[in-house]
């Protein structure tokens, strides 16, 4: 970034997406560092930055945050999905046999 016109535009087009919770410049590196939620989409941003700033660079660095809770809340949920499998049978039902139907045409009647 070379001015505070590009920062501005830059901020205001990054603000615009959704999921995000935080922005910060840093005019000396050149460098913008967004923070964002789940449903930050990066692809979609980096898309969106190239079209409206046509003449820049565009580098993305993803760091993603492992939550140990998360990762154990989620190792539970897998065992009693497994042991809920187990307790209910795999109950096979019989293929539904519809009703034999009568076709009429020209006064005849035929079964089928």
């Amino acid at each position: 970034m070379v001015d505070e016109k590009k920062k501005s535009k830059v901020m205001q087009i990054i603000s615009k997406q959704c999921g995000i919770l935080s922005i910060t410049a840093d005019m000396e590196k050149g460098k913008v560092t967004v923070v964002g939620n789940d449903r930050m989409d990066v692809t979609d941003l980096t898309t969106v930055l190239r079209k409206k700033m046509p003449h820049t660079y565009v580098i993305i660095n993803t760091v993603t945050q492992v939550d140990e809770k998360k990762e154990k809340e989620e190792k539970d949920r897998k065992k009693m999905e497994e042991e809920c499998k187990n307790l209910w049978p795999n109950i096979i039902y019989p293929p539904y046999q519809y009703p034999p139907y009568m076709v009429e045409s020209s006064g005849q009647c035929c079964q089928m």
